[in-house]
């Protein structure tokens, strides 16, 4: 076990230069297509693999179906229950685990080369016949709604919780990936055999893979993982986008000792032409750390803020630019004022030349840490496909960086970035 232990620290720590590889798109001989770099640099297969759906399609009373549901897929398969499965991963050195988003239910899995073949058989077990045995459901449904109570007394897990209901009111959204404690007392294990009929499905899934294997060899474990799943879904997975976001300001009474603050509007998708104009003035605003603008002015100058930070969440047909910092409960509104100030300072006078050179070295240089192992470059040949970005991204991503300009990067500042359209949520002992 040390020996298999040292290995999957390898794997983390030898990065492969990014203009040496070469990715490739294949399909399988079941007609499974998928994204893949060969990497003989150390004995370790990765596979990163994701299907759309997630928790936008639980079904109204269920929330939480398709959360409840990854945390069972690697509680015990066929005929190896919960103890012997796990057992047996660690036996053969393969680490396997899944996650529920909004708008997707996705796995990583990683395993020794030369035991491949079992562990991917594990994997094909865990997807297509999960045991979902009583008492493990019981189990994890008892763990679940014990973070739930733990989220409800942590101020940042609540405002966003409260954020996310109001942002997306009306729409699916709004609603907690993990569910409430009623709604998930209300799952069966019939709803999550349905979920795995109604959303697992070869038309539906997107895969990359990355490590020390041939491109015949993987296929033919692609094929015998995933070619018995049902090849299409019966309906359109169709996530509508939401336009009429809210703008103001929600108060949401809690007896802290501080308060928690979310803010954010739309957003643009990650195909969007003007998506890496947005990420550089989000740098520059809220998005780089200690060298930001609202970092600088809001916790540094003026010593309001514990931290503060802006991002954007690329979903599916419904983006957010979003941002968060917390505070003293005396300083909410002066802290938000601040913001205000900044975003419109960002919308009336772009950012200075220096800030956009800055901010396009660090997008440039940053990319790179998707290359340090077998793990992060299948999620990243992964995500790409997600995002719909084609297969030229990883030649082309340096160059739409270096092609933009500041004068069209100004120009989005003005179209994105306007202080009305903010909404906040509040959390906190303010008026």
């Amino acid at each position: 076990m040390k020996s298999i232990f040292r290995l999957f620290v390898l794997a983390f720590f030898i990065p492969l230069n990014l203009y040496s590889f070469d990715v490739k798109e294949l399909q399988t001989k079941k007609g499974i297509k998928f994204w893949f770099v060969e990497d003989k640099s150390i004995p370790i297969i990765s596979l990163s693999f994701s299907f759309s759906g997630g928790a936008f399609f639980d079904k109204s009373g269920k929330e939480g179906t398709s959360s409840l549901l990854a945390s069972l897929l690697d509680e015990g398969a066929g005929n190896l229950d919960s103890v012997k499965f796990q057992n047996r991963m660690d036996e053969i050195g393969m680490k396997l685990s899944f996650s529920s988003s909004r708008d997707s239910l996705s796995g990583s899995f990683q395993i020794i080369s030369d035991n491949k073949d079992e562990g991917f058989k594990l994997l094909a077990s865990a997807i297509s016949k999960p045991r979902l045995d009583k008492n493990d459901i019981e189990k994890i449904r008892n763990q679940i709604i014990s973070s739930l109570k733990l989220k409800e007394a942590e101020i940042s897990s609540l405002a966003s919780k409260k954020f996310h209901e109001k942002f997306f009111f009306s729409h699916s959204f709004g609603r907690n990936i993990e569910g409430t404690i009623d709604s998930l007392t209300q799952i069966t294990k019939k709803d999550l055999e349905n979920y795995l009929q109604n959303f697992i499905s070869i038309s539906n899934l997107v895969i990359g893979v990355s490590g020390d294997v041939k491109d015949q060899e993987i296929s033919k474990l692609i094929d015998e993982t995933f070619g018995n799943l049902i090849p299409n879904i019966d309906f359109k997975l169709n996530i509508p986008s939401k336009d009429n976001f809210p703008k103001g300001t929600q108060i949401e009474k809690k007896d802290f000792p501080q308060t928690a603050v979310l803010f954010g509007h739309k957003g643009l998708k990650r195909n969007h032409k003007d998506f890496f104009s947005a990420r550089i003035i989000n740098y520059v605003l809220g998005g780089g750390g200690f060298q930001s603008r609202m970092y600088k002015n809001v916790r540094e100058k003026k010593g309001l803020v514990y931290s503060i930070y802006s991002y954007l969440v690329p979903y599916k047909n419904n983006d957010i630019l979003l941002g968060g910092f917390q505070t003293r409960n005396k300083s909410v509104y002066e802290a938000i004022s601040l913001v205000k100030e900044e975003w419109d300072k960002i919308n009336k006078f772009g950012i200075t030349k220096k800030e956009f050179e800055e901010a396009k070295t660090y997008y440039k240089g940053s990319f790179t840490r998707n290359f340090t192992s077998t793990s992060s470059i299948s999620s990243l040949l992964k995500t790409v496909q997600v995002y719909n970005l084609d297969l030229e991204y990883f030649k082309n991503r340096n160059k739409i960086i270096d092609n933009l300009t500041l004068k069209e990067v100004n120009k989005v500042a003005k179209t994105l970035f306007k202080k009305n359209d903010l909404y906040f949520t509040i959390v906190g002992n303010v008026n």
